[in-house]
């Protein structure tokens, strides 16, 4: 089982290689794109469609997952539930379920930006407008209350995994420090959290 997070770099989705670089002391990345303080952005999950069979935690435990990674980061905020769709520009911030290929765990979509251009720190930004993920339908996971290795097998952590697509969302791409969450891949029973390259990629975009 593969284990890296990959996404497209296009007009719809963002996203950057997953090349290691030596590591400096600020290792985090930013993609050149910041939401508007107030508001920052509301996060909808759309719970259906998963795939609970043969998963280390329930299905309630999977949208716990994916709902509290959200207010992990000082820009987003969760607004609920809802049965739109992700990646479909309609002008709301959708996390959903999908079929990603490879050995996709998530991809994050820009879907709108634009202007007016935001300043922080000396940095010029596009505005974000609407970003939307998907999580994979194809992979076994866990989260921080289940096993890993668990009785259905070696598992990844749907809490870092959301968690790290969140990341994109408020503007982050990939950092070059492995132990960063906003790294590009995530390895089985790894459990990844906010570390401090993360949270100074954070303040970097005045959230």
């Amino acid at each position: 089982m593969t284990s890296a997070i990959r996404r497209m770099l296009t007009a719809a989705a963002l996203g950057v290689l997953a090349a290691t670089l030596a590591t400096p002391v600020s290792a985090y990345c930013l993609w050149g794109i910041k939401w508007n303080t107030p508001p920052d952005a509301n996060m909808y999950y759309n719970p259906a469609n998963k795939v609970t069979s043969g998963q280390c935690i329930s299905g309630s435990q999977m949208d716990s997952s994916v709902t509290g990674g959200i207010g992990k980061w000082k820009a987003l905020t969760y607004a609920g539930t809802t049965t739109k769709k992700a990646n479909r520009r309609d002008g709301q911030n959708t996390v959903g379920w999908a079929n990603l290929g490879g050995g996709t765990l998530g991809i994050t979509n820009l879907l709108s930006y634009g202007n007016p251009t935001l300043t922080c720190g000396g940095n010029s930004f596009y505005s974000a407008f609407e970003l939307d993920v998907r999580l994979s339908r194809t992979y076994r996971w866990t989260n921080g209350s289940g096993a890993c290795p668990c009785a259905a097998g070696s598992a990844f952590y749907l809490n870092s995994v959301a968690e790290h697509e969140y990341g994109h969302v408020i503007g982050l791409c990939h950092s070059s420090a492995p132990s960063a969450l906003m790294y590009a891949t995530s390895n089985v029973c790894e459990n990844k959290t906010l570390t401090s390259d993360d949270t100074q990629g954070e303040n970097a975009l005045c959230y």
